[in-house]
């Protein structure tokens, strides 16, 4: 079990490198000017969405870890995959852990994952420029939330012996 720990703290260290990195990605673009040639708004959409995808995605890496490794039950990988791994995480798991994210966090991250679906999904100009900026500005808080319920978890999983 403490293998899987650091392995988490290193996830959550490498998720928080691309969250530091979008929220410079977010600046750049919130300061350049109106008319700004297409192509680089089309360029500063496709980043920004794709670090919102980064980001989530390093998330969920984190709960199939929590999944595979503490509850000893991985998610079958079906359509609806995604949700039901964020969903678990929300909820207890009987005999092993408490739920490992809040409610509040739940809806944080069931925002981006639906977010990343139509981001994979869309082509570039397809995005709305302010949706992406929202969806960005609000990965950096939904991320700290995630960091801080995880590392509760950890915390727990140490003080009973098990980390």
């Amino acid at each position: 079990m403490r293998g899987t720990c650091v392995d988490i703290e290193n996830e959550l260290a490498d998720v928080a490198r691309e969250v530091g990195l979008l929220e410079a990605g977010v600046t750049l673009v919130r300061e350049a000017r109106e008319g700004t040639d297409p192509a680089w708004t089309w360029l500063a959409v496709q980043g920004l969405a794709s670090g919102v995808e980064k980001i989530y995605t390093g998330c969920e890496r984190i709960m199939g870890l929590i999944a595979a490794e503490i509850d000893g039950a991985r998610i079958e990988r079906s359509e609806s995959w995604h949700a039901s791994l964020l969903k678990r995480m929300s909820h207890p798991f009987p005999g092993v852990r408490d739920a490992v994210i809040s409610e509040t966090c739940f809806a944080a991250l069931d925002r981006l994952r639906a977010f990343r679906h139509r981001q994979r999904n869309s082509y570039g100009f397809v995005l709305d420029v302010g949706i992406v900026l929202e969806r960005a500005t609000q990965t950096g808080p939904a991320f700290e939330q995630f960091r801080s319920d995880v590392t509760a978890l950890l915390d727990r999983l140490r003080a009973a012996g098990r980390g």
